[in-house]
């Protein structure tokens, strides 16, 4: 006989024993997801992805053509020069950073005082020559092969007298004021500022001269790095240290964004159709790395500044020269820094 316990908590027998339920026959259902569906079903999103983005970047390619033939090289910052304020933090953040990887690799607290220097491709404006003239260097040259100076406007040198003045004394911003003006006028003084079709960099400085070389978001629009690299092992004085910023991503403004490997999607035969001066020379990290040991240049540091969020999909969709792991397509802008040896 059989009744139930009084805490309800189970059955028992006229034995005091307790009663096993009875065992359900029924099993219950594991769901199992079809591994071999959900496999596919991603292979399906990333072909339709890399397509989309094949298409939409060959869009891109051609708007930058068209707009540089039109317009020619009009805008290296990602922002007009009208955003006066913007365009001087952008300087002074530039130098900054440059700093801080010159000091981490030579170990000196002041590596650019006394020293004449050399910026490859200034961009738009001479702020950044004007803020290292401020911080001790004694010279600054730079040389581009687009003379985008001569368009500043004149209210982005007052903002930064203005906002260089309150760092330092009014004599210093004397002397900025008067190298200005000579470098505007063509004279010879401490701001040197050449613009040459050739990008001849040593007939414009001569040999032997430079003691620290600085480039932001310059090199990867060279179409040989290895002449460029050629020129600054002649123009740089023994012991000399370059500290280059190089951007590896796609240029256009909204595609560098969604996909910024986007420009190495393409074989070199279909991205030449839309080459122009100047657009993005697709050389990887090691390249780079070689063109300077190639040319004498020692104790060669890499670090990468910016990188994709997943590396596997770094390489995917990407044209099969770049698809080797050499390539390192999960870096997207990169800081060099070398010493002549």
């Amino acid at each position: 006989m059989v009744g139930e316990g009084i805490d309800g908590a189970g059955l028992w027998d006229v034995s005091g024993r307790v009663a096993q339920p009875a065992q359900s026959s029924t099993k219950p259902h594991i769901f199992k997801p079809d591994c071999a569906a959900l496999a596919e079903r991603r292979s399906f999103i990333m072909f339709a992805k890399n397509a989309f983005y094949f298409l939409a970047g060959l869009g891109f390619l051609a708007l930058a053509k068209a707009k540089h033939t039109v317009k020619g090289y009009s805008s290296p910052k990602p922002f007009d020069m009208s955003q006066t304020q913007r365009c001087i933090d952008y300087d002074i953040k530039v130098v900054d950073e440059w700093l801080s990887h010159l000091q981490r690799y030579s170990a000196d607290e002041n590596p650019i005082v006394g020293k004449n220097a050399l910026e490859l491709g200034p961009g738009s404006d001479l702020g950044i020559g004007i803020y290292l003239l401020s911080l001790g260097c004694a010279k600054y040259n730079a040389c581009d092969v687009n003379d985008l100076v001569k368009i500043t406007p004149d209210i982005f040198y007052e903002k930064l007298f203005e906002h260089l003045g309150a760092r330092g004394d009014a004599a210093k911003i004397d002397f900025l004021r008067e190298q200005l003006a000579k470098a505007k006028a063509g004279i010879p003084g401490q701001l040197n500022y050449v613009v040459r079709k050739d990008f001849d960099i040593v007939a414009a400085f001569g040999k032997n001269s430079i003691d620290l070389v600085f480039s932001q978001a310059a090199f990867e629009h060279f179409d040989d790095v290895h002449k460029t690299v050629e020129q600054l092992s002649a123009v740089c004085k023994p012991n000399a240290v370059v500290v280059l910023e190089i951007d590896l991503k796609t240029h256009s403004r909204w595609i560098r964004d969604n996909d910024p490997n986007n420009i190495y999607r393409y074989p070199s035969w279909l991205y030449n159709l839309f080459w122009f001066r100047g657009i993005p020379n697709r050389v990887r990290p090691y390249q780079y790395v070689d063109a300077l040991k190639r040319c004498g240049w020692t104790d060669i540091s890499l670090r990468p500044s910016g990188t994709v969020k997943d590396p596997v999909t770094a390489y995917s969709g990407l044209a099969k020269v770049f698809s080797d792991h050499m390539n390192q397509m999960e870096m997207l802008t990169i800081t060099l820094c070398a010493r002549k040896s």
